[in-house]
């Protein structure tokens, strides 16, 4: 019995099959992944901008003033009060942290954000925002 195609022929067309099956779907993995790595860094830069800027206003409140840069809010200690312990008679004890804990920075020691872009901050205004381009006005 003859068979159209031979046994060679097949296994080069299911190769190609193969490959191309594999093709497909690493692309759409690589499509997907970036998509979901894009999201995290976005998400990570909203969470960073609420937390300088609520330790810029936790500095205003304490100090009276804006901090004169991001460096001073990391150098700067402060205090917090907390009490261990259900009762009244348990002894308060003190943490004694920076402002703004220090993240990543580049060699000038600005703190730079997921993308890799320092933080604009405004001293008078008492603004920070990102330079990374799109994200300027989150």
């Amino acid at each position: 019995m003859k068979r159209g195609l031979n046994a060679k022929g097949l296994a080069v067309y299911e190769t190609l099959v193969t490959l191309c099956l594999i093709g497909v779907l690493t692309g759409v993995v690589i499509v997907k992944y970036y998509r979901v790595f894009q999201e995290a860094r976005e998400t990570a830069i909203k969470a960073e901008l609420v937390n300088i800027r609520t330790s810029i206003n936790l500095f205003k409140m304490l100090n009276g003033r804006n901090p004169q840069g991001l460096k001073e809010m990391v150098e700067k200690k402060v205090m917090f009060p907390a009490r261990i312990g259900p009762d009244k008679y348990t002894g308060p004890i003190f943490f004694k942290e920076s402002y703004l804990m220090e993240y990543a920075t580049d060699k000038e020691g600005n703190i730079i954000d997921v993308f890799g872009n320092p933080y604009a901050y405004d001293a008078i205004k008492g603004e920070v925002r990102t330079t990374t381009k799109g994200y300027e006005t989150w």
